[in-house]
């Protein structure tokens, strides 16, 4: 049993760094496309076992459908070499006969935009659009696949955002990870989310506390003068103000520090300059002096002149 349990706190950790095995094909400040934005893009997404690797257009055998008009046990032709002219040896698109794989992926077509056949496809995002299926946890991808599908398939988009924010506090960590991410993306954050956003100021993947402290970042600008005093806002603040001085990561670090920004109030203040002196990542220091400057130079044009002339 102890053993079950420490796969699955790795796969909270590990899961989405899948497609992060390398990063070449991604232009500066760009990052790695999410599994959710691959299914969003792609007319066909499978999981297929690889019959043949080694010819020009590799093999496969269509296992599970998640998108798009094949069937189960189909063959298909995947048309892939070409992507690896552009590539580094360390970025190569390579199928390996037996594995299976979780594919993302358009029809082939020739100069004239027609298909070369039923059965041809090329990779959507070219390298990103193959994904290795693990060994170990293959069914939390399995089941997240299996939502964005749905998500996809989904005209009304009330209901949509509703899926969407209702991702947040899920289990699976695929989930988890596209909820906090769509919810940033479609400004969605509200106060009723607080609770299960800030569960995630604790959460053993990096990625998700940073994500989770852009979330209140745009709550703590979008507050009124009046709710400033409110318990849940300011035990939103105070969790906020303990990351930026202890975590470890310097990422979530960086993005408490911009949270602590978006926030009015002078509060955040004595941390800030805490942090502009003290924090060791010479970006977060940065991040917080330039906020302090902001400020400061804000409340100088906040006060009013004082008129010279006027007798006492």
């Amino acid at each position: 049993m102890k053993w079950r349990i420490l796969i699955f706190t790795l796969l909270l950790c590990m899961a989405p760094a899948a497609l992060a095995q390398s990063v070449g094909g991604l232009a500066k400040g760009e990052e790695l496309p999410t599994l959710y934005e691959l299914t969003a893009h792609s007319e066909l997404v499978v999981t297929a076992r690889v019959l043949s690797g080694q010819v020009k257009l590799a093999q496969v055998e269509v296992g599970e459908v998640f998108r798009g008009d094949v069937r189960a046990g189909q063959r298909l032709q995947i048309a892939f070499r070409d992507l690896n002219l552009d590539l580094n040896k360390q970025d190569r698109v390579a199928f390996i006969d037996g594995e299976t794989e979780i594919l993302f992926l358009l029809p082939e077509v020739n100069w004239e935009g027609v298909r070369k056949g039923d059965d041809r496809y090329t990779l959507y995002r070219g390298r990103f659009g193959k994904v290795t299926l693990p060994r170990e946890g293959d069914e939390i991808y399995l089941e997240a696949l299996r939502v964005f599908a749905a998500l996809t398939a989904e005209k009304d988009h009330r209901k949509l955002y509703a899926q969407i924010r209702g991702m947040l506090g899920s289990p699976n960590p695929i989930l988890a990870e596209t909820g906090l991410k769509e919810t940033l993306r479609l400004d969605l954050m509200d106060r009723s989310l607080l609770p299960v956003v800030l569960s995630y100021l604790q959460d053993p993947a990096p990625g998700r506390r940073s994500q989770a402290l852009k979330l209140l970042s745009s709550l703590f600008r979008s507050l009124k003068p009046g709710e400033f005093s409110d318990e849940d806002v300011q035990d939103a603040l105070s969790r906020v103000l303990l990351v930026a001085r202890n975590d470890p990561i310097e990422p979530a670090r960086l993005a408490a520090v911009e949270a602590l920004g978006s926030w009015s109030g002078e509060e955040v203040l004595p941390t800030l300059e805490v942090v502009a002196d003290q924090d060791a990542a010479q970006g977060v220091r940065f991040e917080a002096k330039v906020i302090l400057l902001r400020r400061g130079q804000a409340s100088k044009k906040n006060q009013k002149p004082v008129d010279s002339q006027r007798q006492p």
